[in-house]
């Protein structure tokens, strides 16, 4: 195998979809929600035979754009995308020996064209969300320093830069090229192409993404004095956007009055959904780009599933708890805004209520039990202890059995025959339960409330047997014992609070078919449903707290409602 230069060898490729996916929103790239102008399209249609046989030509276009931004023809470059125009500036004044200076989170191509090149990346974090850390970054600038690279608004931000910052650094670091990155300048209350007629060392880059919607054709360009541009051409290939981008560029610039509709459409949009994301305390940051970020915290999770869940794609920040929204038409905006207000939540238990478990979970208690004790136990024994509450999990309760029986067996060597008998790498008769809960009912409820599980199960086990049964789908949000510590185990309550806190909850129930169970609602103070099959166990689930008691997890729906 030929290797790659050293600079490429562990350099990660920027992965993109292959195939379009199914989405009723896209809203995880930023691109134009709306489109672009019918102009473009009409454009488009009227591509002539030897407008795809022949070479482009650039000049309508050039002259378009140094008519709108009031800069001469000789200050542009014409790019494929702004990505062509970030790596052709690099490409251009960039040294192994050079280094780049910007502020992080931001836009990740940049850094990934400075590897190309071999040289250093220096990244200045935000110390406050998101107020640009403007001392620290000049105190940074150093003497290989080639570059000072700042985005305005900034992905994934929305934040600008105040534009008397931008003045000093041009003015303190002449020596160096500052490049100012405005793929969403169309949405910001400035602009600094203005400047590049004074300040030499300034290079402005654009898209035509964002603002027209042309996202697929990729037109971008870069703007500065005549002679860094002649520069920068240096690095590009002569033909580098086609004819068809070029001619939908054109008309794209020629109606105004779409641009406007777009900032109008998205303003709106923006002002009501920031609204509806601070009524569910979410931190919502000042944006003027296409998109806004909110942080939900311990919401995030939820948020983002529930609007997966109906084919809302959005960006999901794990590090920063936040989301990633472009902003679409205010009638999409109102849609998302209700698919996240609180919902009453449906808490199950799945022993016993979503799943039936006695030819695995209790076969295993009874073989464990036979294993050690060299003698059989009843059902109703199990039962009986299980009635006992304080045993909710199935180690302890098979400890038990054992210690009264007579038979002392260290911990750890009863959870390991458990788990050889009932697990065993997913090979064990886990394998042997079965459903419960009906799929149809499940996916109702879920359509009406928030559903989640709150479970004595180990997480893999758990997991395990909900996407066996294809019902994982419904529930927003799982608890298992990995959650908790050994100490807050059912029937204390920090199982039924993380699944509280991870959801916007109105009123909640717990249905479970154990003393734990609705003793765990009842401290929670939540209404406890239980499941019984005999008149006993019933009995014993409404002395202990259930508010009801039905037959089966399927009658609840109904019940309910």
């Amino acid at each position: 195998m030929i290797e790659p230069k050293k600079a490429l060898k562990n350099l990660k490729i920027y992965e993109t979809a292959l195939f379009p996916e199914k989405w009723e929103m896209k809203l995880d790239s930023n691109e134009n929600y709306i489109g672009p102008s019918k102009k473009v399209i009409e454009a488009i249609k009227n591509i002539a035979i030897t407008d795809i046989s022949h070479y482009p030509y650039y000049g309508e276009l050039i002259e378009a754009l140094a008519k709108k931004f009031s800069v001469k023809k000789s200050a542009i470059a014409l790019t494929n995308g702004a990505d062509e125009a970030i790596s052709a500036v690099i490409n251009t004044y960039i040294e192994p020996s050079d280094s780049i200076i910007t502020v992080t989170p931001s836009f990740s191509m940049p850094k990934i064209y400075a590897a190309q090149q071999g040289a250093k990346y220096i990244e200045i974090p935000h110390e406050k969300r998101w107020e640009f850390p403007f001392e620290k970054l000049v105190k940074s600038v150093g003497k290989d320093t080639k570059i000072i690279y700042l985005t305005t608004p900034n992905n994934p931000t929305g934040a600008i830069i105040p534009p008397e910052q931008i003045k000093y650094i041009l003015e303190h670091f002449k020596e160096k090229l500052v490049v100012v990155d405005e793929t969403y300048g169309s949405f910001a209350p400035y602009s600094c192409i203005s400047l590049t007629k004074t300040y030499q060392n300034l290079a402005v880059i654009k898209s035509m993404s964002k603002d027209y919607g042309l996202a697929g054709l990729r037109v971008g360009f870069v703007i500065s004095n005549p002679e860094n541009i002649n520069n920068i051409k240096k690095s590009l290939s002569p033909y580098n956007v086609n004819e068809i981008a070029v001619k939908a560029a054109v008309a794209a610039l020629s109606d105004t009055e779409h641009l406007e509709f777009i900032k109008n459409e998205l303003k709106k949009s923006k002002d009501f959904l920031t609204k509806e994301f601070k009524k569910l305390n979410a931190k919502v940051y000042e944006s003027h780009a296409n998109f806004i970020i909110a942080e939900f915290g311990e919401k995030t999770d939820y948020v983002y599933s529930v609007l997966l869940k109906h084919g809302i794609v959005v960006k999901k920040f794990e590090n920063l708890k936040s989301l990633r929204i472009t902003l679409p038409t205010l009638e999409a905006a109102q849609k998302i805004a209700a698919l996240i207000r609180p919902k009453d939540v449906i808490v199950f238990d799945m022993d016993g209520v979503l799943v039936d478990v006695e030819n695995s979970y209790r076969l295993a208690i009874a073989e464990t039990y036979k294993y050690f004790s060299k003698r059989d136990i009843s059902q109703e024994e199990i039962q009986h202890a299980k009635n006992l509450g304080g045993l909710n999990n199935d180690w302890d309760l098979t400890y038990h059995l054992l210690k009264a029986a007579g038979t002392w067996v260290p911990y750890d060597d009863i959870v390991e025959k458990f788990q050889q008998l009932y697990w065993n790498n997913g090979k064990g008769c886990i394998n042997d339960e079965s459903l419960i809960a009906d799929p149809k009912i499940l996916k109702a409820l879920s359509e009406r409330y928030i559903l989640g599980v709150f479970t004595g199960r180990p997480r893999v086990e758990a997991e395990f047997t909900l996407k066996k049964f294809n019902i994982l789908k419904y529930f927003s949000k799982i608890v298992t014992m990995n959650d908790l510590p050994q100490e807050r185990q059912k029937p204390d309550t920090l199982g039924l609070e993380i699944i509280k806190n991870s959801v916007y909850a109105g009123k909640m129930l717990y249905i479970g078919d154990t003393i734990d169970d609705v003793k765990c609602a009842k401290e929670f103070r939540i209404t406890g449903f239980g499941v019984a099959r005999t008149r006993e166990q019933a009995d014993l689930l409404l002395n202990n707290g259930a508010k009801y008691v039905i037959n089966n997890v399927n009658q609840l729906g109904e019940f309910i409602r």
